[in-house]
């Protein structure tokens, strides 16, 4: 079987995935290390989201997907007949969100985030026998953000906050602190929320106080554009450990592989209300699991499957002006399952099924505003001598989602998709 035609056939549909879950760009994948000795690929991909959403509440609607390209270098070789290393750059993760619309009607307008990242690894492989082998390699992993909260809900989500920390700074001696969801609610016209501060603090507090500080606030916040968070880059090492089973006769793999968490401590800066305010964030990257099978099922088709876990849960981002999280993203799980055939000597194809289950939380990040995903991969190759060529294309159905501000739901998207388009070219020489 020509298990080295009909793995790269495979692959090449990876080429063309569109967008994953949470900040997900790559899948991090390491199936480099098994390509030819002395081999070099370069991939380039482009993605088109299409993201649209209706504003409620407020007067406008959103197309707030940005495209974004990615792109990918890998270099095999092999050492000896068992020990083998691959080097690897490509960019992991990512976010490319812009709302559009007015900040004084519509409550997410003026709103983005663009993250981008990049790593390079050195991954080594030891063969122990014809079947098993081991692999770990190190990272070193840089990130770097630029978020603008902007529009009705975020204005009013932070003045509440910022108006509740000053207040219980100075509340009466002995009386519970003030909730900043109580605030919102009560100058919102909840008249149960309006009673409770009235009981806690007196009859004066919300009319005489807490609504004054809170205008003022707000027009400060419109006047200075929001509240814009400049996240420096910053570079660290990660690490990665896995395994694989292999048939070679039979072209069967299957490899896990896990990365670690990795610790980022970064410099920031922080814009609301007209203060400028630098400062430093520490946070992490997520831990992940990635398994991928696949088995020949005749001479000239190959079955493929694979999983990834990425723990977006535990990857918080909380400013020390804003003391909110801005990533607040759940785990991430994604499915694939696909055929790759060859056709003859030079020309294969492939057609891989991609899913992500949804969360069916009850609203999701304005930042991430889609849940759950299905697509399809299509991808080709043709291969001359020592020169392949793969491309694919992608289209990926996103799921619907409710976006919430303070857990109060301000913007439904449904009905979306992303377009993804990819090549690839290896040399092995």
């Amino acid at each position: 079987m020509h298990k080295h035609t009909l793995v790269a056939a495979a692959l090449c549909a990876a080429a063309g995935t569109a967008q994953a879950g949470g900040l997900d760009r790559s899948g991090q994948p390491i199936s480099a290390i098994f390509a030819g000795d002395n081999s070099i690929a370069f991939s380039l991909g482009y993605v088109t989201p299409s993201v649209t959403g209706t504003d409620l509440g407020g007067t406008g609607s959103y197309d707030v997907g940005e495209g974004y390209s990615q792109f990918s270098f890998s270099y095999t070789n092999e050492v000896t007949d068992a020990f083998s290393y691959a080097l690897l750059v490509e960019q992991p993760y990512g976010t490319n969100v812009n709302y559009n619309g007015n900040p004084l009607t519509d409550n997410l307008a003026g709103t983005n985030a663009d993250l981008s990242s990049r790593a390079a690894s050195v991954i080594l492989r030891y063969k122990i026998g014809d079947r098993f082998s081991v692999h770990g390699g190190v990272s070193y992993e840089s990130v770097k953000a630029d978020v603008a909260l902007n529009g009705v809900a975020y204005r009013n989500a932070i003045t509440a906050a910022a108006v509740t920390r000053s207040f219980n700074a100075s509340r009466p001696a002995g009386t519970p602190a003030l909730s900043s969801r109580t605030l919102a609610a009560a100058l919102g016209g909840n008249a149960r929320a309006a009673a409770r501060i009235g009981r806690n603090y007196g009859a004066g507090a919300l009319p005489g106080v807490l609504a004054p500080a809170f205008a003022a606030q707000s027009a400060r916040f419109v006047g200075n554009g929001g509240y814009a968070f400049n996240m420096q880059e910053d570079s660290t090492f990660n690490y990665l450990l896995g395994a694989t089973y292999e048939i070679p006769d039979i072209a069967l793999r299957f490899s896990a592989t896990y990365r670690f968490e990795t610790d980022h401590s970064a410099s920031t800066t922080e814009a609301v209300f007209g203060s400028v305010v630098p400062g430093n964030i520490s946070y992490k990257t997520p831990q992940s699991l990635n398994l991928d099978f696949q088995t020949g099922i005749s001479q000239s088709t190959l079955l493929t499957a694979s999983f990834r876990w990425t723990d977006f849960s535990e990857v918080d981002v909380i400013p020390l002006l804003l003391q909110s999280d801005l990533v607040n993203l759940d785990d991430s799980h994604r499915y694939t399952v696909g055929l790759a055939h060859r056709f003859n000597e030079s020309l294969a194809g492939s057609v891989t099924f991609i899913y992500e289950p949804e969360n069916n939380r009850s609203t999701v990040s304005p930042l991430g505003p889609t849940d759950g995903l299905f697509g399809i991969t299509v991808g080709g190759q043709y291969r001359n001598d020592d020169l392949t060529f793969s491309g694919g294309i992608n289209y990926s159905w996103l799921g619907d989602a409710v976006a919430g501000v303070a857990g109060q739901p301000v913007a439904s998207f449904t009905d979306n998709s992303a377009l993804g388009v990819g090549v690839k070219a290896e040399f092995t020489f």
